[in-house]
């Protein structure tokens, strides 16, 4: 029993050590962003079959010198079948979240339509480029699934989860603009200009003017659907179940594809608590989160 404890305790540390110290230093380097995410639960057994779940966490973005995002949640889960060896479960999910999210400084390049006289079109040409100042943007999540897991013997155990998600973004006011526009009366040969994809960079080294004033962000809502398909062992002999899953989202009422790829473990300290280490990589089209590379550690406690 002392070797198995003994074992365990160097698996989690080195686990620890290996993945947030090695990990960041390697990924500083690609163009992903990195980020660290701590969280905290508690579930709640009501009554047969019935959990409440009740959640905190924060992430850090920009290669874990910023906050992304600070969150709050609960849950309740029940569970709508069972088989009598207890090897498959079917439970129905629903969930409210809170998030205050921070957006980071943007620099966007912006292009105009040039016309002749005879307002025909006959090309673009970058006009200059905005400088959006960094601001917090805070958004509610509601979600409702069902999920459905098959353990076929004790240390084999596979997932799938559907889960149907609705998130309201609020209106922010007062942001920071700059405004960067190119002066083409004091370029030579503006023509060559014409057709040609500039960075801020390029833009910079041309004659140009700037200007300061404020934008905004309507509140808007956007709906998905996540499917998430997991997998799961139980280390005979260690209190460790290694993990890994995939998750895809596709947006319902605008167009996304959201994918994440998640390894890791959980540590059973006993029967009722548990920590989880874990490693993510999140690939999106759209802005709602970064592109990159996450390391998680959660708490959990069961009453």
């Amino acid at each position: 029993m002392i070797k198995h404890q003994k074992t365990y305790r160097w698996t989690l540390a080195l686990g620890i050590i290996a993945i947030t110290a090695l990990y960041p230093q390697n990924l500083r380097a690609q163009s992903d962003d990195f980020g660290y995410e701590l969280g905290i639960e508690s579930e709640i057994k009501l009554m047969s079959g019935l959990k409440l779940s009740l959640e905190a966490g924060m992430r850090t973005q920009d290669d874990a010198e910023k906050i992304d995002r600070y969150t709050v949640g609960a849950g309740l889960s029940y569970r709508l079948y069972q088989t009598s060896d207890k090897k498959l479960n079917v439970k129905a999910n629903a969930g409210f979240d809170y998030m205050w999210t921070q957006k980071l400084t943007e620099q966007e390049v912006k292009y105009e339509d040039l016309y002749n006289d005879d307002d025909e079109w006959y090309g673009t040409r970058a006009k200059g480029y905005n400088i959006t100042d960094e601001y917090w943007r805070n958004r509610s999540r509601i979600n409702a699934g069902l999920s459905a897991s098959y353990s076929p013997n004790k240390r084999w155990s596979f997932s799938l989860k559907e889960t149907f998600q609705v998130n309201h973004y609020n209106a922010v006011d007062d942001i920071n603009r700059t405004k960067v526009r190119i002066d083409y009366d004091e370029v030579d040969d503006p023509t060559q200009y014409y057709n040609t994809q500039l960075d801020v960079k390029d833009i910079d080294m041309l004659a140009h003017t700037s200007s300061a004033d404020v934008t905004s962000r309507e509140s808007a809502t956007r709906t998905v659907l996540r499917s998430r398909l997991g997998a799961s062992y139980d280390i005979k002999g260690l209190p460790i179940d290694l993990f890994a899953a995939v998750d895809y989202g596709c947006g319902l009422n605008y167009s996304t594809n959201k994918w994440k790829f998640t390894v890791g473990y959980d540590y059973k300290i006993n029967k009722t608590n548990t920590l989880t280490l874990q490693y993510r990589y999140n690939t999106e089209d759209d802005d709602d989160e970064a592109n990159g590379h996450l390391v998680g550690l959660s708490y959990k406690i069961e009453f």
